[in-house]
């Protein structure tokens, strides 16, 4: 993930983001999918294994 403020410092392993950079990474995943056609939303639901390619819910999501 990108950092949101120039200033902030690298970050060793396993310490927690800001509330900025998590605010930042929320406002960019909601913009991708919200320029996503239909179509590939339901194939990044297929990919992630919650649909089938059938439109059906997978077994592990009550399918």
């Amino acid at each position: 993930m990108k950092t949101v403020r120039k200033s902030a410092k690298a970050r060793l392993n396993g310490s927690p983001h800001s509330r900025e950079e998590l605010l930042a990474a929320n406002a960019r995943a909601l913009k991708a999918t919200m320029e996503m056609t239909r179509e590939e939303k339901f194939q990044s639901l297929v990919r992630a294994g919650i649909c089938t390619a059938d439109g059906k819910l997978t077994r592990r999501y009550g399918g």
